[in-house]
């Protein structure tokens, strides 16, 4: 794993600045993040967990999930010595924020509801990590997609400088221009590649569910 140090180095080495007497942290920094927020917006980390709940009720709090962004999976009733197949999942449920805590509301039950103690199994999306980068302890970041980030990162880092360089008296406006060309050809590339890695790792599954047995009339 890449702690923020080493983004920052190879993030200056792209921008052609390795002292950073151009680029300082703060600007790299504010940089990656704009990178790392898109790539999350494409390929946020894929979780799964078993909850106790702490009451009865449909409305279930989750705000100890850590840069929680989407549920995508509920199972409920669930036993997790004893897993069910197939496996209960609820049909409809949705994710809503309350005072910014997020909250879980399942709106398809019938029947009993979620009771003090029950188990519920919640698979979900959360946001990628970068050690040191906002205070985070972690990387989470694929080895093979780290490079991708330092490209990101380098473009927002350019544009951020071309914008400073057209309020400075005397500037070489062609240069800032060439700065900006390059500044936005490169975050193309890096939005480009977002959308293929996107796609590549699209939610996939049988188009439809075990279904009868064959017989000696089918072929």
């Amino acid at each position: 794993m890449t702690a923020i140090a080493d983004f920052r180095i190879r993030i200056l080495a792209v921008l052609v600045d390795a002292a950073g007497a151009i680029y300082t942290n703060a600007i790299v920094d504010e940089a990656l993040s704009q990178a790392l927020s898109e790539y999350n917006e494409a390929l946020p980390l894929d979780m799964d967990t078993v909850l106790t709940l702490p009451g009865d009720g449909r409305e279930i709090a989750l705000n100890g999930l850590a840069g929680l962004r989407h549920v995508t999976e509920v199972y409920w009733p669930f036993d997790s010595l004893s897993e069910p197949w197939p496996p209960n999942r609820v049909r409809g449920f949705y994710l809503f924020w309350d005072d910014g805590q997020p909250v879980l509301y399942l709106n398809s039950i019938e029947g009993d509801e979620p009771q003090l103690n029950d188990e519920l199994r919640l698979w979900y999306t959360r946001s990628h990590t970068i050690d040191g980068l906002a205070g985070e302890a972690e990387t989470t970041i694929p080895a093979n997609h780290e490079s991708l980030l330092v490209g990101g990162a380098a473009a927002h880092a350019a544009l951020a400088r071309t914008v400073d360089l057209i309020e400075v008296a005397g500037a070489d406006m062609y240069a800032t221009g060439l700065l900006g060309v390059w500044a936005q050809r490169k975050l193309k590339e890096f939005r480009d590649a977002l959308v293929k890695i996107q796609k590549a790792h699209a939610r996939a599954g049988i188009s439809y569910t075990a279904g009868w047995k064959l017989d000696k009339w089918d072929t």
